[in-house]
C-alpha cells in the first residue's frame, strides 16, 4: 500500500495551502471536550474573582518591562551585541503569560458553549473584523474550544485565511494566520483601474 505524501513547496516561499489545515497536523489539533455546565459555572465565577488579580499581574509585567527597557538602553548602548539575545528571551517569556485565560469562561460562553454554531460564529466574528489591509491575525485558544485548530483552520481558510508560516504554530493556545494571496486578477491590473 502505497501512501502518497504532499509534494514540499520550494524553501523561501510561503506554503499556501489549497484549502483547510496542512496535511502535517497531530493530536494537538483535535478538539477539547466541551465543559459540563457546573464546570462552567464555576469558571465563570472564577474568572469574576481572578480578573482584577490578573489585571494587577499584567499591570506589573509591563511596568517591570518598562523598567528593564529603561535600563537596557543604556546597557545595550554600550553592550549592542547583548539587544537580540535580550529580546528574543524577552518575547519568549512574555510568550508565556497569557492575556485571556483558557480556564476563564465569559456570559456568553457560559450560555452558549456546546452549541455548534458557537465556535463558527465567533472565528467568523474575529476574521470579518480585521482590516483590509491586515495581513495578519491571530485567534486565540478560546475562540475554537469544542471544534478544535483544524476545524478552525477550515472555517479561517473559508474566509480568505491560512496557517502563517513564518510564525511556529502553537495549536494548543493560539493559531497566527495570514491572508491567502488574492486570486485572479494581477496587482497592476488593479493599480491600473477598469479604465486603463
Amino acid at each position: 500500500m502505497s501512501t502518497s505524501a504532499a509534494p514540499p513547496h520550494p524553501p523561501g516561499q510561503p506554503y499556501v495551502q489549497p484549502s483547510g489545515p496542512p496535511p502535517y497536523l497531530g493530536t494537538g489539533w483535535e478538539p477539547k471536550r466541551p465543559r459540563s455546565r457546573r464546570t462552567l459555572i464555576l469558571c465563570h465565577i472564577g474568572m469574576l474573582i481572578h480578573f482584577p488579580l490578573h489585571v494587577a499581574m499584567l499591570l506589573a509585567v509591563f511596568a517591570l518591562v518598562l523598567a528593564l527597557s529603561l535600563v537596557g538602553e543604556f546597557v545595550f548602548a554600550v553592550l549592542f551585541f547583548l539587544e537580540k539575545p535580550a529580546l528574543r528571551a524577552l518575547d519568549r517569556v512574555l510568550g508565556y503569560i497569557p492575556i485571556r485565560p483558557q480556564w476563564w469562561a465569559t456570559w456568553r460562553e457560559l450560555r452558549h458553549e456546546g452549541e455548534p454554531g458557537f465556535p463558527r460564529t465567533r472565528i467568523e466574528e474575529v476574521l470579518n473584523g480585521e482590516k483590509p489591509k491586515s495581513s495578519i491575525a491571530r485567534l486565540r485558544a478560546h475562540l475554537y474550544r469544542g471544534i478544535g485548530p483544524s476545524a478552525a483552520l477550515e472555517i479561517a481558510a473559508s474566509l480568505g485565511w491560512q496557517l502563517d508560516g513564518k510564525v511556529p504554530a502553537r495549536p494548543k493556545a493560539e493559531l497566527n494566520l495570514s491572508r491567502l494571496p488574492s486570486q485572479g486578477v494581477p496587482s497592476a491590473a488593479k493599480a491600473a483601474g477598469p479604465g486603463a
